[in-house]
């Protein structure tokens, strides 16, 4: 048995080396597929929640997430889909979010079981075959949805729906690949695992099991309760063990899984490409941009409850009052806002005044600047990219700071509408609650792509500080 010996130690190391390879290089490459399908999906999502044309699912943030799903598929009456398909549309860019900050990308993790719920995931939606003559209710609800969407835009939204589509498509092509590759990989895994801990054991009859190939299959079967516990019998796995044990061209059904499980040097090259830090700047650009739609959600909301809190002083003193002040030319006296600002960190409270005009004409304006960088094509995206990478860091630190002080003064403002208004105006009072839960969720990505730069820019300062100047 030494030639089966040596083969079973040959075996051993491959598992090891293509199980290190998946960790290190296919799994972070998948997983960066899974974060370019979720930012496109939320920029779908988001536009058509603009446009009116989904209704976003209220009960989003109270959703707990703690395995992978898929959105439900089942048919629905025409008159329901802006509700049906804005809950689906949010299910599935949950779990995308779901996939790309919780879940485990690696060999362990991501066994057989895994591997069938994220394709079911990958197929919810056709990408590549995104029209409305599909069979698939939600891929055909969606390509209805961004037909509407299409009809009288600008040029650039048309460019970020196409682009989005475009980019899905690749995204799952390129992930369904390597779940293929790692598919095939986990049953020489399981098989791996079978060898090691069966013929170690020490109940195994050896001599007994290598008489004949249906000996082996027989002494398997006697033992597989106990060695492999409740892991499914894979009859068609077996046979291939066998095979590779017996039959009569062994050793070249042996240097063929060998080979097999070779990592291939050109993979380990590609997987050692140069990162572009510029590049990784302007990504988190995109995701900083992605606060202009949302900040124009909001805006209406804050415009729609002004409103509601301006008519509830509208008694016959307070068109007297307005009705003197014009008569004398005395300007109105300036619309205010007392807010109540709760410090995170030790729960003070203290109050800030903001004038309603000049902080919505400052929102508006804000609003307008992240859209004029929102795409790749867009002049001022392409003029913040020629910058420096220091200029570019400055601008996100900035941009990221002014929002973090902006949603504490709309969060203290949601909660200022909701308990200055009266009684009987009370339910018309629109809630933000969901639109800043988007604006941070916005945030903490563009934080955590502002410290994968960071940290990579310090990684590599290190390695040349010890003289390790190939960090390619």
């Amino acid at each position: 048995m030494s030639d089966g010996q040596n083969f079973l130690k040959d075996l051993e190391s491959a598992l090891t080396s293509k199980t290190e390879w998946f960790n290190t290089s296919s799994l972070p490459e998948m997983l960066d597929n899974y974060r370019l399908l979720h930012t496109c999906v939320k920029n779908l999502y988001e536009l058509l929640v603009q446009r009116s044309l989904i209704k976003p699912d209220p009960y989003k943030i109270d959703k707990k997430i703690s395995e992978i799903t898929v959105p439900d598929s089942s048919p629905f009456i025409e008159n329901e889909r802006a509700t049906v398909m804005g809950a689906r549309l949010s299910d599935y860019e949950s779990m995308l979010d779901f996939i790309c900050t919780y879940f485990k990308f690696s060999v362990d993790h991501i066994d057989i079981a895994q591997i069938r719920r994220l394709v079911d995931l990958n197929n919810c939606i056709d990408w590549k075959n995104l029209s409305a003559n599909n069979s698939k209710t939600n891929t055909r609800s969606l390509a209805e949805l961004l037909a509407e969407a299409r009809n009288n835009v600008a040029q650039m939204t048309l460019s970020l729906i196409n682009d989005s589509i475009n980019k899905s498509a690749q995204a799952i092509a390129a992930i369904n690949v390597l779940l293929k590759e790692l598919t095939d990989f986990q049953r020489e895994i399981y098989k791996g695992q079978l060898r090691k801990d069966m013929f170690e054991h020490p109940s195994f009859n050896k001599s007994q099991a290598f008489k004949s190939p249906l000996d082996e299959i027989n002494e398997i079967k006697r033992l597989y309760p106990e060695v492999m516990g409740k892991k499914p019998f894979y009859n068609d796995l077996i046979q291939e063990i066998v095979r590779e044990d017996q039959a009569p061209n062994k050793q070249q059904l042996q240097q063929a899984l060998l080979q097999k499980l070779e990592v291939k040097e050109q993979r380990s090259k590609t997987a050692k490409k140069k990162i572009d830090t510029k590049e990784m700047l302007m990504e988190t650009v995109l995701v900083v941009s992605a606060l202009g739609p949302q900040l124009d959600a909001v805006i209406a909301k804050i415009q729609a409850n002004h409103d509601i809190i301006t008519s509830e002083h509208n008694s016959f003193f307070d068109k007297l009052k307005k009705t003197l002040r014009q008569a004398f030319n005395i300007p109105e006296p300036k619309e205010e806002y007392n807010l109540v600002i709760i410090n995170q960190k030790t729960d003070a409270k203290s109050i800030q005044t903001i004038e309603y005009n000049t902080f919505l004409t400052n929102l508006e304006r804000k609003e307008r600047f992240f859209l004029s960088f929102s795409g790749k094509q867009t002049s001022e995206y392409r003029k913040i990219e020629s910058s420096t990478e220091e200029s570019i860091l400055d601008f996100v630190n900035k941009q990221i700071s002014d929002t973090q002080e902006i949603l504490i003064l709309l969060n203290a403002l949601d909660e200022y509408f909701k308990v200055n208004a009266e009684t009987a105006n009370k339910e018309k009072i629109k809630g933000m609650k969901i639109e800043l839960v988007t604006m941070k969720n916005s945030l903490v990505k563009a934080n955590q792509k502002r410290a994968e730069y960071t940290s990579f820019i310090e990684e590599e300062k290190q390695m040349k500080k010890l003289g390790i100047k190939d960090v390619d």
